[in-house]
């Protein structure tokens, strides 16, 4: 029994002398290969960049060619790409100079820094025929360095700096110079249409027939849409913007879904400011034109006027919507533009699935009477037709003023009537008020039938076309329904009803 305890605890120190001479070979080879590694920082590599010629840059199995010439570069494949310039002038500069912080020698085992299947590879070639190739390997976890080979050369690793690795491990459309999306504001937008395939157009435009100044038409629907609301959507245009380049070839639309495209049309003004010259100008009998001053005044010409003037232009913009990619982008392009690219689906989608309820005012008929020509109320078998003019009258002077004034000697004076009769502006506001700001409750997908004769109609006229007509029915015993002419409904609070009853009667009673 002894003895087998003994050769239990020899064996055991052998296994512990084994795991000991293991981990002290397996140090002195790992530090073998880098025994004669050099820690002072070097140059690895340079080169004169303007005199490249030819860049080959090989990542995850793809491999890109680019040449110069003329001092421009162009990507070998494809002339059409639209290389940018001066981000690819940026990338072949780093080529320039390569320091290394450290050089490992006669190592023997490149697999170890990933340099049997390198990660880049960049090949180069100059106008003097002069070539090098650069591999990248492995990225060291404690250095954040990367290892790199020259000219396949592995009895020297250089380490050099890892975003070396990172800025030549593209895809190609990251080095496409993308054309600029016009720079448009909700403020300046005056119309945007969106047209799908097989539907009816939804419009969104300023309109002066709208209570709003906003109006939302699909097929026979038309809606006035609140300022507020509307601007919160096209908030969403001034932030559109490219995400990646496609294609150059416009003649693959149908492979991005291009060749049926949503189509959201974005009509808005651009105001610019612009020096005019007051000298006219004329046509002289040789057809040359000449200044109308003639030349014994041209020693004048110095005290010419210039005039600054302030020019609208209205323009047009038509974004087209193809299909998705993977990542559920949409494949995009401009009318007006020659490329295409994918735009992310967030930035659209609030333009594809407009929703007409969230763009709708809350008010039932928010209509100011001083932007009106006239307003009628039928009521109890009673019409009642409200009007107002407006005058220049001279204004009564005050004799004890005796100051000089330049103000104008004449006032603007609004006189209003009912039926004809003059009334008192601060009577008829006390219940308009109520009428204009009267909100609703509840918006209904469809409008009911009634057959009952309205408890109340009030009609609202504008001569440059503002017609809107609104009737209140009792509903139950907790609202109204309320119905206007542009064909949708909604629900409101009976109480408030009510309140505009009791203050258009106390305003009868006042007339009276």
């Amino acid at each position: 029994m002894k003895k087998k305890n003994i050769g239990l605890i020899a064996g055991i120190v052998l296994l512990v002398v084994l795991c000991v001479v293991y981990f002290v070979l397996h140090n002195h080879n790992a530090n073998s290969s880098e025994a004669d590694s050099t820690d002072t920082a070097t140059t690895a590599f340079e080169t004169d960049t303007d005199k490249l010629t030819e860049l080959t840059v090989t990542t995850e199995g793809q491999s890109y060619t680019f040449t110069k010439s003329d001092d421009k570069w162009s990507y070998s494949a494809d002339a059409s790409f639209p290389l940018d310039q001066s981000n690819f002038e940026e990338l072949a500069g780093k080529l320039k100079s390569i320091s290394s912080d450290r050089e490992l020698k006669d190592v023997e085992a490149v697999s170890e820094y990933g340099l049997d299947a390198p990660a880049v590879q960049v090949s180069i070639k100059n106008s003097d025929d002069e070539t090098h190739t650069l591999e990248f390997g492995a990225v060291n976890d404690m250095t954040s360095n990367c290892y790199m080979t020259i000219d396949k050369d592995t009895s020297k690793i250089y380490m050099v700096a890892s975003d070396l690795e990172t800025a030549f491990n593209f895809n190609l459309s990251d080095l496409a110079e993308k054309e600029s999306f016009p720079s448009i504001t909700a403020t300046t937008v005056t119309k945007l249409t969106v047209e799908k395939q097989g539907e009816e157009a939804e419009v969104i435009e300023k309109s002066d027939s709208a209570s709003t100044g906003w109006s939302y038409t699909k097929g026979s629907t038309q809606r006035d849409i609140d300022s507020s609301n509307t601007s919160n959507l096209l908030n969403g245009i001034s932030s559109l913007s490219w995400g990646s380049f496609v294609s150059a070839d416009t003649s693959k639309l149908a492979e991005y879904g291009l060749d049926a495209p949503t189509k959201i049309t974005i009509d808005y003004q651009v105001t610019e400011t612009k020096d005019s010259d007051d000298s006219d100008t004329s046509t002289s009998e040789d057809g040359t034109s000449e200044d109308s001053s003639s030349n014994e005044d041209a020693e004048n010409d110095s005290d010419s006027d210039s005039t600054t003037e302030t020019v609208t232009t209205n323009k047009q913009e038509v974004l087209l919507l193809g299909g998705q990619d993977s990542s559920g982008n949409y494949y995009a392009k401009l009318e007006s533009q020659s490329n295409i690219y994918t735009i992310s689906s967030s930035s659209v989608e609030s333009f594809l699935n407009i929703d007409v309820k969230t763009l709708v005012s809350n008010y039932v008929s928010n209509y100011i009477f001083a932007d009106l020509d006239r307003v009628t109320i039928q009521k109890d078998g009673e019409s009642y037709e409200f009007t107002k003019t407006t005058e220049e009258k001279a204004k009564e002077k005050d004799d004890s003023d005796d100051s000089k004034s330049e103000d104008s000697d004449t006032e603007t004076v609004t006189t209003y009537f009912m039926n004809g009769n003059k009334i008192k502006l601060e009577d008829f506001s006390s219940f308009y008020s109520n009428i204009s700001s009267l909100e609703c409750q509840e918006w209904l997908d469809e409008v009911p039938e009634t057959q009952d004769e309205p408890e109340m109609t009030v009609e609202f006229y504008k001569e440059n076309g503002v017609y809107f007509k609104v009737e209140y029915y009792p509903y139950d015993s907790n609202f109204y329904l309320v119905k206007n002419n542009q064909g949708t409904a909604c629900l409101v609070n009976k109480m408030k009803i009510k309140e505009i009853e009791s203050s258009f009667e106390k305003f009868l009673e006042k007339q009276n």
